[in-house]
């Protein structure tokens, strides 16, 4: 990172930051925007989903402390969507509802009754998941990262090219795997509903994220967020 939280070259940092939508205890969801709010290239960062699983915080406040982008793009940061489950310490959002099940995809397929993932009673019923749905039909990133925990890989995208996320696994140097299709996944929602082969889940060893970690991902997130080049230019 450039010293002082400045931009490589000098170029002075930028967050800018506004809440989207509220927890169902009323806590604030929040969102940074980095980089140049008018630039086109966008990639969204969800550092928590399960309040159990926050390692992801670790390098959502990495890329806030270093506060900038690559020019001609903007990194826009949820450091949690689940802060009432991160207070309590569950998984669950606090109506008891599994925010990654909760999305239209495959909404409630195999899930049982007394579940330890439950789904809600519809598609995008939590405050949360209608708010970062709203949050992503508006800004359409090109690329979507959610952090999980514990098993130390990347979920590769359940439909579209896997290109993007292949390149990200190796910077941030994890195996990629592609595991069976949650019913409600946020990230199987985006890759339908926003755009093919986009999104993609992060799931970090368990335990906290060492700085050195942190740093890699954030730098991994930046060479993602380089808009790619104008052929012919």
């Amino acid at each position: 990172a450039a010293p002082g939280g400045a931009a490589p070259g000098g170029a002075p940092a930028s967050v800018a930051r506004a809440d989207f939508g509220r927890s169902v205890q009323g806590r604030p969801l929040t969102l940074a925007r980095l980089g140049d709010p008018a630039a086109i290239r966008k990639v969204l960062v969800v550092g928590v989903i399960h309040g159990d699983e926050g390692a992801g915080r670790a390098v959502v406040d990495r890329l806030l402390a270093d506060g900038w982008a690559p020019k001609g793009a903007q990194i826009l940061l949820v450091r949690s969507l689940n802060p009432d489950g991160v207070v309590h310490g569950t998984r669950l959002n606090a109506h008891g509802v599994d925010l990654n099940r909760n999305s239209a995809d495959r909404f409630g397929q195999r899930q049982p009754a007394g579940s330890a993932f439950p789904p809600g009673p519809k598609p995008f019923s939590e405050p949360e998941t209608r708010a970062l749905r709203a949050l992503l039909l508006r800004e359409r990133p090109d690329a979507v990262v959610w952090y999980h925990q514990p098993l130390g890989l990347v979920d590769l995208p359940e439909v579209g090219s896997d290109r993007l996320a292949r390149a990200f696994a190796r910077r941030v140097g994890l195996p990629v795997h592609r595991l069976r299709r949650r019913p409600g996944s946020m990230s199987a929602w985006t890759n339908t509903r926003i755009r093919a082969g986009s999104s993609w889940v992060v799931e970090l060893r368990p335990g906290r994220l060492r700085a050195a970690t942190a740093e890699r991902h954030a730098a991994a997130l930046r060479a993602l967020a380089v808009p790619p080049p104008v052929p012919g230019a």
